[in-house]
């Protein structure tokens, strides 16, 4: 994936403040001086008595939210501004919260037609109290536990995310997502770190992040993220289903991280904790992988001569086509010609290439997406979809002929349509994905669009793989500033993919199996 360099450091976003309603006075103002107390409200001794005792809890209240808030995350004094964990539910925020009904709708069985996810800030939202103040899991390693601040949280609690069927997931049935640590002097292991902390993603999965404890621990202390624990897992097979875990990939006992930095140590380093994690997930020992952002230029060696880790991974599990497939809860996009140089793009739009692509997008909506029926958008490759042969013949030569026949046989696939149009239009709600010619031609809208959490998805792999859809960037690392949404969505994304493709495998497995007619 390209990396989209921040130029504004503001990629962290802060989550808007609830405070009391407009024209609610505050819970501790006190009442006009010059209001004139009713007879119920004329004080007695009696009355000034049960003031003191019910101000004294009230007071003792405070003091106990406060006590939380040192060590879950600050609380307001206003009852009205605090969620806890016995809320049902993140807050209302309008028109996206439609996508997490539908997401209750699917988790408890039902299958709609688009894969909406609600936001993560909402879903974040809930727990923390709970979970900073119950005992945390002690850590393998004695020196893998870093010293603790009293960090309070910064942006919400612990995940709650149950199976689709809406029960609880069993540990023996919980996936288990490896995570490559990337180029740890990018943003990699601070979105791994936040996106995982507090152990808040445990009720969905197990992670498995392949890199470094010590590189880790070096983010932790700067980031301060330190009062929480990992596990130090030796290898797959030793890992603990109750916390986040570490396995190391190279000896790094001299190392040290320079964020921002451009270093071959830090390109090697990535290269190690992807073969790690691939060789695991070829084993069967992961259900899914998500990797963070890798440099692609320090990463080249004689084991790594690819532009990006989805070639890699091509070769790797023998792969011949694939799809770059960006998801969202808002936009689906995947390219025909991906990594291709703009001055080769001509050459590599073909008809047998839209037709790969096409089959890989419909194949993957329906088994990676849970979409019977998928409605998709193809895009021209010339201005104004070549303008009726005025601005390019592709159009009419390649891509609408192409689009006919799929039309004839029954699918539902339309266009070309020019992006300019078609996106600035918000043409894109009518469909449940869009296929680009090229990388800029989707990726550009996508990421204008769903930068926060879009993900990337390989479509056409044999395994479960998802990116968040940023690279590096290394103008904010170490700095406390990367937002982690899109690592989040990444991890969702992958869990779902991977149930998904299991419940698609024992419906079609279930299907083949027919009652023999009795003659």
């Amino acid at each position: 994936m390209e990396q989209r360099q921040s130029d504004d450091p503001n990629e962290a976003r802060t989550p808007q403040s609830t405070g009391p309603k407009s024209g609610d006075r505050p819970a501790n103002t006190p009442p006009s001086a010059n209001a004139k107390p009713s007879a119920d409200q004329r004080e007695t001794p009696q009355r000034s008595a049960n003031q003191r005792d019910a101000n004294q809890r009230n007071q003792n209240q405070r003091e106990n939210r406060q006590q939380n808030g040192r060590t879950g995350g600050q609380r307001d004094e206003n009852p009205k501004n605090n969620r806890n964990e016995r809320d049902a539910g993140p807050p209302d925020r309008g028109p996206r919260d439609a996508g997490a009904q539908e997401r209750v709708s699917r988790e408890e069985g039902q299958n709609p037609r688009n894969n909406s996810r609600p936001n993560d800030r909402d879903r974040a939202n809930g727990n923390r109290d709970r979970n900073a103040s119950e005992p945390r899991e002690s850590v393998n390693q004695e020196s893998h536990q870093p010293e603790n601040t009293g960090r309070t949280d910064r942006d919400g609690g612990s995940q709650d995310r149950t199976p689709r069927d809406g029960s609880a997931v069993g540990r023996e049935d919980r996936l288990v997502i490896g995570i490559s640590l990337g180029d740890y002097n990018g943003i990699g292991p601070e979105v791994i770190l936040k996106a995982l902390q507090y152990n808040r993603l445990q009720k969905i999965c197990t992670p498995v992040i392949y890199g470094s404890m010590r590189v880790l621990n070096r983010y932790r202390n700067l980031l301060n993220l330190k009062d929480w624990n990992l596990n130090g897992a030796p290898t797959i097979g030793q890992i603990s289903h109750k916390m986040t875990n570490v396995i190391t990939c190279w000896p790094d006992q001299n190392q040290d991280i320079q964020p921002g930095q451009v270093t071959a140590d830090a390109g090697q380093a990535a290269l190690a904790c992807l073969q790690r994690a691939v060789d695991d997930l070829k084993d069967g020992k992961l259900d899914a992988l998500v990797t963070a952002p890798i440099n692609k230029y320090n990463i080249q060696s004689e084991e790594f001569k690819f532009p990006g880790h989805t070639e890699y991974l091509a070769q790797e599990f023998g792969v011949q086509d694939n799809l770059m497939f960006l998801v969202s809860e808002r936009l689906r996009v995947g390219v025909v010609t991906g990594h291709v140089p703009l001055g080769r793009v001509r050459q590599n739009v073909t008809r047998e290439r839209i037709a790969q692509k096409l089959t890989l997008m419909m194949q993957s909506l329906k088994q990676d997406f849970g979409i019977e029926k998928p409605k998709i958008a193809v895009l021209g490759l010339n201005p104004h979809a070549g303008e009726e042969g005025l601005l390019g013949n592709e159009e009419q030569e390649v891509i609408k002929p192409l689009i006919a026949e799929w039309r004839n046989k029954g699918q539902l696939v339309f266009g070309p349509y020019p992006a300019d149009g078609f996106f600035g239009t918000r043409g894109y709600t009518k469909f449940d994905a869009v296929l680009a010619m090229y990388h800029d031609q989707g990726l550009i809208p996508f990421k204008a669009i769903a930068f926060e959490d879009g993900v990337n998805f390989t479509a056409g792999m044999p395994v479960v793989r998802t990116s968040p859809d940023h690279g590096t960037a290394y103008d904010i690392a170490g700095k406390n500033l990367a937002d982690e949404t899109s690592m989040l969505q990444a991890i969702y994304t992958a869990v779902d993919v991977a149930r998904q493709r299991k419940e698609f495998a024992d419906l079609e497995e279930n299907a083949l199996k027919k009652q023999p007619v009795e003659k």
